[in-house]
């Protein structure tokens, strides 16, 4: 007779070394969904396993608006496409321009075939249609309309070629050596490039010449007639303080903005250039604003004077991140991300749309802020020069060296 269990035990091991990879592999798989389970589990409870935050790593910088000094930057000397953050400088030409008696926020400009052909961000209001330079800043500064900046170009100076001349001509007096401006919206076009630093020194110059006017940087959203238009600087609702002053956004460009906010009396002003989305864009200059206003090497007095041009690097050539935010020409979809936590506050009502108007209707009433909210000085300077800035003593001064992000 046979002794089965003979017969039987070579094949149990044969069953044995087939099917012990099938169930370890299976384990395994198990082992790995559990695990996958347990930090989404852990994600929703808010148990830390969410990333830091994720700066923007291209160029940046933190500057203290009364005494003029960077507290931090990156590559700020490095040329970027500014996308509408161009607007600051026409701005700025034409509040000098009012300044000067050529034209007044009451003076009317009407909309023509060339404004009218930019793409939007725009208001679309038909070719012909009059509107007066003090409505047309508000849709400029809020909704960055690229046809009412093109409208208000002409109308100070003209054209719009005949215009960019009058903000290189100050840009150059300003000292921004690494601007050179094409139009006055700021899409994009070969040449038309700014930097960090620059950027932060036509609107810083804004805000000490012309503080008559920081209201208009401050509104979170115009209403022409039953459409509300909402200003693309989040951080006016969503950032304690928060009182200006542009984003901007094209292909080339990635995501811009100039930011500034004030507290405990103390203003900062924060660039960002070319964050990969809208949203890191926001947390990064949220970030940099929230450590310039806590950290002990960043309290007042502290940085290099931003006429110190050489501290921020070479004038190097212009980064393009075309080929990361809009591959195949069409802007690529980013989804938000997530994080443990945020340097930006849930929604806040900051004031009801500023209402403005087509047509030559004047400005309805000047636009009260809340109480609450940091004022700067209501007088400018007497002199209408570029202000001047004390220069540190020392031959090697350092900035203040940020970490990783950890909210």
């Amino acid at each position: 007779m046979i002794d089965l269990s003979v017969i039987r035990c070579p094949r149990l091991s044969i069953k044995r070394a087939v099917y012990r990879p099938v169930v370890l592999a299976f384990l395994m798989l198990a082992g790995i969904f559990h695990a996958h389970l347990a930090l989404a589990n852990a994600a929703a409870n808010g148990q830390g396993t969410l990333p830091d935050l994720e700066i923007s790593p291209n160029p940046l910088l933190l500057m203290d608006v009364a005494t003029g000094n960077v507290l931090y930057q990156r590559d700020a000397n490095k040329k970027w496409y500014p996308a509408s953050l161009t607007k600051l400088m026409s701005a700025y030409v034409i509040f000098k321009a009012i300044e000067a008696g050529e034209i007044s926020e009451d003076s009317v400009l009407t909309v023509s075939k060339h404004a009218l052909s930019y793409p939007p961000s725009k208001m679309g209001f038909p070719v012909g249609t009059k509107l007066t330079v003090g409505n047309a800043l508000r849709m400029m500064l809020v909704k960055s309309a690229n046809d009412i900046a093109a409208a208000l170009a002409e109308r100070v100076a003209g054209s719009e070629p005949a215009f960019a001349k009058r903000m290189n001509a100050e840009a150059l007096r300003l000292g921004m050596h690494a601007s050179h401006f094409v139009n006055a919206n700021g899409l994009y076009a070969s040449g038309h490039v700014s930097s960090a630093r620059d950027m932060a020194l036509v609107a810083r110059q804004i805000l000490v010449e012309f503080p008559q006017y920081r209201t208009l940087f401050q509104i979170p959203a115009i209403r022409h007639g039953k459409k509300v238009l909402r200003s693309y600087n989040t951080l006016l609702e969503h950032f304690r303080g928060a009182n200006g002053m542009k984003t901007g956004f094209v292909c080339a460009s990635g995501y811009n903005i100039v930011a500034s906010a004030t507290r405990g009396g103390r203003q900062l002003l924060a660039v960002v250039m070319g964050a990969p989305n809208a949203q890191i864009r926001a947390e990064t200059a949220a970030f940099l604003l929230s450590e310039g206003f806590q950290r002990q090497d960043m309290r007042s007095g502290a940085g290099v004077p931003i006429t110190q041009e050489a501290a921020f690097g070479p004038i190097a050539s212009a980064g393009n991140m075309r080929s990361e935010v809009c591959p195949n020409g069409q802007v690529k979809w980013n989804p938000t991300v997530k994080y443990s936590s945020s340097y930006l506050s849930p929604r806040f009502k900051l004031m009801e749309p500023v209402r403005v108007y087509a047509g030559a209707r004047s400005v309805e009433r000047p636009v009260i802020l809340p109480e609450n909210l940091a004022q700067l000085p209501l007088y400018a300077p007497r002199d209408k020069s570029v202000l001047p800035l004390k220069q540190q003593k020392g031959s090697q001064i350092k900035l203040a060296q940020l970490p990783r992000a950890k909210p």
